[in-house]
C-alpha cells in the first residue's frame, strides 16, 4: 500500500531531513511541498495525503506561524483530516497539539529514528483506511470525486479526464503520471494514455488488446509495454473468481 505524504516546512533542511529519513520506505511518497499555510492547504485538498508533516512555525495565512490553524481550516472541507506528525525545533506546541489529536510530535534535529517509530505506529493503526476522495481545485473551485466511481483514467496533452460509473467525466489539471503516483493500487497504468480501476473490468481481450470495462460501453486498450500489469491484473480476477473453467 503506498501512503503519500506532504510536508509544510519553510526550512529547506529539515525539508531534506525528513525525506532522507524517508528514502528507505518505498511504500511512502512525497506528492507535494508547502512552505506557506494557503499552499499547503491547497496541496492537501487537492493531492489527499494520508500524512502531513507539520512545522507548526511556518508562515500561516494571517500572518505569524501557522500553529494548528491549518487543522481547523481543512476541517471545513474535509470529514477525515490525514494523520499530523509535528516536526519542529521546540516543545511549546506539543499541549496544544495533544488536544488536536495529532500523531506525533519530533523535536529537530532528532528526527530519523523517532520517524520510523511513528511510521510503524501508523501503518500498524491505519493499514486497511484508505480515503477515497480526490479534490480537484481550478481558481477557487473545489470538485470532489469518490475515486470508488471512478472507471478509468484517460491522458489529455497535460490533462487527465477521469471517467465515471454514472457517466460523467471529469478534467484535471494534471498529467495522467501525477494519479499514477498516488491513487490506490488496483488503478493500474496499462496505456499511456489510461489507467484503469480494476474492480471494473469485466473482461480482459489479449488477441484485440483491449479490456471491457463494467459500466461503459468503452473498450480500453493496452499496449505491450503494460502486457505485464494485465497479466496481474489477469492473474489477480482469475485467483478471486468464485469458479474458474
Amino acid at each position: 500500500m503506498k501512503y503519500p505524504y506532504i510536508i509544510f516546512d519553510n526550512d529547506q533542511k529539515n525539508v531534506d531531513a525528513i525525506q532522507i529519513a524517508l528514502e528507505n520506505h518505498n511504500n511512502y511518497l512525497c506528492t507535494g511541498i508547502a512552505t506557506n499555510e494557503q499552499d499547503a492547504l491547497n496541496l492537501i485538498l487537492e493531492r489527499r495525503p494520508r500524512i502531513v508533516f507539520l512545522e507548526p512555525e511556518a508562515p500561516g495565512i494571517y500572518g505569524g506561524g501557522t500553529r494548528y490553524n491549518l487543522l481547523l481550516e481543512l476541517a471545513k472541507y474535509m470529514t477525515h483530516l490525514p494523520e499530523f506528525v509535528v516536526v519542529t525545533k521546540t516543545a511549546d506546541y506539543a499541549i496544544e497539539g495533544i488536544r488536536h489529536k495529532v500523531l506525533d510530535y519530533i523535536i529537530k534535529p532528532q528526527i530519523k529514528n523517532q520517524l520510523i517509530r511513528t511510521l510503524s505506529r501508523f501503518e500498524k493503526d491505519n493499514h486497511e483506511l484508505v480515503d477515497s476522495t480526490l479534490c480537484f481545485k481550478s481558481y477557487g473551485d473545489y470538485r470532489f470525486v469518490n475515486i470508488d466511481e471512478v472507471l478509468y483514467l484517460k491522458a489529455e496533452n497535460n490533462t487527465t479526464d477521469f471517467m465515471m460509473s454514472n457517466g460523467n467525466k471529469v478534467e484535471a489539471f494534471k498529467t495522467l503520471k501525477h494519479f499514477q503516483n498516488i491513487l490506490p493500487d488496483h488503478f493500474v497504468r496499462i496505456h499511456n494514455s489510461y489507467i484503469i480501476n480494476t474492480k471494473y473490468v469485466s473482461r480482459i481481450h489479449f488477441g484485440k488488446a483491449k479490456c471491457s470495462i463494467k459500466n461503459s460501453t468503452d473498450m480500453i486498450p493496452f499496449s505491450k509495454s503494460y502486457k505485464n500489469n494485465v497479466e496481474e491484473i489477469k492473474d489477480a480476477l482469475s485467483k478471486n473468481s468464485l469458479l474458474y473453467v
